[in-house]
């Protein structure tokens, strides 16, 4: 803790020197905190049932970006606390799980093309995998985004229309499947469509993932999101053809459908379905809870709502959440109340000149 709190403070001292300078070539960097906190208790509804307390995805989140002159821009997420901080460290430069680092990427734009490096968030998935990290909802995600290591080492290329419609981009990254990246010899490929059409809003993909040299995982993504005045509606339904250890085929939908008053609430629901036909080759060792890690045995259905409402005026800075979330697995009810607060230093600096 005391090493943290020391990097901490050297990065504050640092980002106050480099934003001065910053500011005077007219590239000022931002630096937002992300502190989140919540409770999450466990009601028992059946024989068997999860019940208890935790803390959720409590933690620490920074984002630090900018650019550098007109063609190069940076950005870097980190994940410094969390429930289980000592796994974050313990993880450092490994492909098969999270780390302290989410993403650190140099992306070069001339025109309409980008060219991106370092590490990003593997192109594999529709809107659940959007937002950020420290966004989500956990108790209302698909095991498939608990259980995906998604943050891999690699490079992108974007193409980007004229009228900024549409963004094709193809991506070549480390594999999940890998220990180490880069050294297990293991990556992904990725293809991925962005647009944005009046109402709709797709998100496509499709992916090899390599899981054994030569070997891959063919899987295929659509996202969907569907805005109408306050009404959103999200939609993904992804596909993954395994060919695995008597592993076959597997199928999800998620669907999120909310709907905003004004600046300051959103109400939603949310549910989905994961069907299985044979090894979870995206889960782990079973370990009982709310979430299950391994569903090699049954198909998972899950499903909720809740509501955020953003407080301050004029900004969503700070979240306030209550949440509600059962499932197939547990038997139980969960239960999830916190706040998210994105604090942006930068802001914080310019006020008091």
């Amino acid at each position: 803790m005391k090493k943290i709190l020391a990097l901490t403070v050297a990065a504050l001292c640092y980002f106050c020197t480099y934003s001065q300078e910053a500011e005077a070539s007219g590239n000022v960097p931002t630096l937002i905190f992300s502190p989140r906190f919540e409770v999450n208790p466990y009601i028992r509804t059946g024989g068997g049932g999860h019940s208890g307390v935790d803390f959720g995805t409590s933690s620490l989140y920074t984002l630090f970006e900018g650019s550098v002159g007109e063609n190069f821009s940076y950005s870097m997420s980190n994940h410094w606390l969390s429930t289980e901080t000592k796994s974050l460290y313990q993880n450092a430069f490994r492909s098969d799980d999270v780390d302290f680092i989410d993403w650190l990427t140099l992306s070069y734009t001339l025109g309409n093309f980008t060219l991106t490096v370092g590490k990003d968030m593997l192109a594999i998935g529709g809107y659940e995998l959007d937002p950020m990290d420290v966004d989500q909802h956990p108790t209302l995600c698909s095991t498939f985004w608990h259980n995906c290591a998604i943050y891999q080492w690699g490079g992108k290329v974007e193409f980007t229309t004229n009228d900024e419609a549409s963004t094709v981009a193809f991506q070549f990254g480390t594999s999940p499947f890998g220990e180490h990246p880069f050294k297990s010899k293991l990556f992904t490929y990725s293809l991925i469509w962005y647009g944005e059409y009046g109402c709709f809003a797709p998100i496509w993909s499709a992916n090899l993932i390599e899981y054994d040299r030569g070997c891959f995982v063919k899987m295929a993504s659509l996202g969907n999101g569907f805005y109408f005045g306050n009404f959103g509606a999200e939609v993904d339904l992804m596909y993954k053809n395994l060919n695995y250890e008597g592993a076959n085929h597997e199928i999800s939908a998620v669907g999120k459908f909310g709907y905003t008053f004004g600046d300051k609430v959103e109400l939603f629901v949310k549910g989905g379905y994961e069907h299985r036909t044979g090894l979870d080759i995206f889960g782990y060792e079973d370990e009982f809870g709310f979430i299950p890690t391994d569903l090699s045995s049954k198909g998972y259905a899950f499903y909720g709502g809740g509501v955020n409402y953003y407080p301050l005026r004029n900004n969503q800075d700070l979240r306030l959440h209550a949440v509600i979330a059962a499932n197939n697995h547990a038997k139980s009810l969960a239960l999830s109340i916190g706040a998210t607060y994105h604090f942006n230093l930068t802001q914080t600096i310019r006020k008091r000149k």
